[in-house]
């Protein structure tokens, strides 16, 4: 099978496990957002913010060096496993120590034992983690998506059955450590039964792994902390409710991008490190993953923010209304994050990630006036101040990163997206005056009609204006 198919094959894969995964976490923020009040998803917002940023130095950042590395051995292999299981025990006491400081700061005392408890996945995922690496290396994305699905369909059963018995804040802590586990059980039997990592710990075995993981940390960590920071704000500022209605705002508008960006940023980082040397291939098949991008993704957040009163009203309920304004001006910020991620793929495929690391530095330091700027004027104000901080690094800045890297002109890009872009802002404003034009009520049907037509109109109309690109592609993966 040659490397065009297998990546094809690798994609459904991964398209199937985040669909579904995705799609029972919809689900289950649906349900909860019925069951829990908004203050239990601010202070639960804030513990993930802590404990993800934690999560960047669980690997030391040479996670990914084992897909750019096509040459690492079992020794190698083995040192790294081992280290990771010892940073990720060393966290988490970290993070133990640290609770009850970090309440105090956002002066939630219940925050302490809910940060604790999200700690334990430091104990979990390393034990896991390189083995899931080593299946993406070998493009078996067919063991990962069964694994990834049982894995969240018992995180929604978990969550559900505490908060339906009182757990509150916990069940949206619970839910997803059970799933942790049950991923981490399943890729170790595998792991273990095919080539189980040596007891050892050498120092000399990671000699070639250090200046990618120092980089690949950093960036992490200043790429997790940009992301966060307006919520870190928010909650000091604005309390827990507002962060409430603000993350789940967010977590509602990212969850497209979330589901169909990693169909093919997940295949695109293995098969990108195959052709490191070719920057041509490279060129093109960055441009029509942007293109599957762009054609997915722009009518989807177009559709989100023409019918935003609709969408939250049904798949929230009415409690969530003031969230509106807030969710449809973060959908525009969907459309630049959507845009802004496969970036990551040739970074880690050339072993750029200093380029990486430098680009994330310099977006912290754009986010952080444009959120103090911004939580002046609550949720809408971030949200505003994060889409002109956003649209600056990812054009002028992404431009030239892109160029660099494998010789991508703005023109070549602008040319691959304008045509999609285009169609989407037609068809979410045809939905809009539709939508407009009928009773305010929240109906399902009605919501579910305007969306399949809109998306249907839109196809229609980039498929005449991207024909010859649509038969190209095709053509490649057959």
């Amino acid at each position: 099978m040659n490397l065009a198919r297998k990546a094809f094959t690798g994609a459904s894969w991964v398209s199937l496990s985040s669909l579904v995964g995705n799609g029972l976490q919809l689900l289950q923020l649906a349900l909860l957002a019925r069951l829990l009040p908004p203050q239990d998803f601010g202070m639960i917002a804030l513990a993930t913010v802590v404990v993800g940023f934690a999560q960047a130095y669980t690997d030391m950042g040479m996670g990914n060096a084992v897909i750019h590395r096509q040459d690492a051995t079992h020794r190698q292999l083995s040192s790294l496993y081992w280290l990771n299981v010892l940073t990720g025990f060393a966290i988490f006491c970290v993070v133990q120590i640290l609770a009850p400081l970090l309440a105090e700061l956002w002066s939630t005392p219940a925050l302490t034992g809910v940060i604790r408890w999200c700690a334990v996945i430091f104990l979990i995922e390393p034990l896991g983690q390189q083995f899931r690496l080593q299946l993406e290396k070998a493009l078996r994305f067919g063991m990962l998506a069964a694994i990834e699905i049982a894995a969240s369909l018992l995180t929604i059963s978990v969550a559900l059955y505490t908060a339906l018995h009182g757990a509150g804040a916990y069940a949206l802590v619970w839910g997803p450590l059970a799933g942790a586990a049950c991923k981490a059980a399943c890729l170790v039997m595998f792991g273990w039964s095919k080539s189980p990592p040596s007891f050892r710990l050498d120092a000399g075995d990671l000699k070639g792994f250090l200046r990618f993981g120092v980089y690949q940390m950093g960036e992490r960590s200043i790429n997790f902390l940009g992301f966060n920071l307006d919520k870190l704000l928010l909650g000091s500022l604005l309390g827990m409710q507002a962060l409430g209605y603000y993350t789940v705002a967010y977590q509602l508008m990212s969850r497209p991008y979330q589901v169909f960006n990693p169909i093919l940023t997940r295949v695109a980082f293995p098969v990108f490190a195959r052709m490191q040397g070719d920057d041509a291939r490279m060129r093109k098949g960055f441009l029509r993953m942007i293109g599957v991008v762009a054609l997915i993704m722009f009518p989807v957040y177009a559709l989100m923010i023409a019918l935003a009163q609709p969408l939250l009203g049904v798949v929230l309920g009415s409690a969530w209304q003031p969230a509106v304004g807030i969710f449809q001006i973060l959908a525009v910020l969907g459309f630049f994050y959507s845009l802004g991620n496969p970036l990551g793929s040739l970074l880690l495929a050339k072993g750029r990630t200093d380029i990486g690391f430098y680009l994330n530095l310099f977006m912290i330091v754009l986010y952080v006036p444009a959120i103090l700027l911004g939580a002046r004027y609550g949720g809408e104000g971030v949200a505003w101040c994060l889409i002109a901080a956003t649209a600056f690094g990812l054009f002028p800045v992404g431009f030239l990163v892109r160029y660099r890297l494998v010789g991508l002109r703005p023109r070549e890009y602008l040319a691959t997206i304008f045509p999609m872009l285009v169609c989407a802002v037609v068809v979410g404003w045809l939905a809009h005056l539709v939508d407009s034009s009928l009773s305010a009520h929240a109906n399902p049907a009605r919501l579910v009609m305007l969306s399949a037509a809109g998306g249907l109109i839109y196809l229609a109309f980039v498929y005449k204006w991207k024909k010859h690109e649509w038969k190209e592609l095709w053509t490649a993966l057959h």
